[in-house]
């Protein structure tokens, strides 16, 4: 019983393994992106600013009674502030894509230049991790 959920599960942390997902438009520079996202960020922020709320939650002893309270906190305006954010990418023209990973026998030990301009995705368009945990794509058709 417990095999179908254990496999389901590498299945799902494999999978996420071989794309990534990232807003993207075609024609622009990783800068002008990250210059677009904090504009975004910026606006909804200005928009949505946090708004802490806490809440008391009693602490019950074994026969029922109200011991003590503990305390969460939480901003009542993190999702509006996300979905502003999102929205406004979503205006500029901005849409969420999944990218997949260059394949080893994709690469075949050739050398790549970095894409520095977003390229109309395709078949050849393939990401590659870099040293610093971040991304870089690729042009398979056009080898160094």
């Amino acid at each position: 019983m417990k095999h179908p959920i254990i496999t389901g599960l590498i299945l799902m942390a494999l999978g996420s393994c071989t794309e990534f997902s990232t807003l993207y438009q075609v024609g622009k520079t990783k800068t002008e992106r990250n210059v677009d996202q904090a504009q975004c960020n910026r606006f909804a922020a200005d928009n949505y600013p946090p708004r802490i709320v806490t809440e008391w939650w009693p602490i019950y002893d074994s026969k029922g009674r109200v011991v003590s309270r503990r305390a969460e906190q939480y901003d009542t305006n993190e999702g509006p502030r996300y979905t502003a954010a999102r929205n406004c990418m979503t205006e500029r023209g901005y849409e969420r894509v999944s990218i997949p990973y260059c394949k080893d026998e994709q690469l075949a030990g050739r050398n790549y230049a970095k894409v520095e301009v977003a390229p109309e995705l395709g078949p050849s368009i393939c990401g590659l991790r870099t040293e610093g945990g971040g991304r870089v794509l690729v042009d398979l058709s056009k080898p160094l």
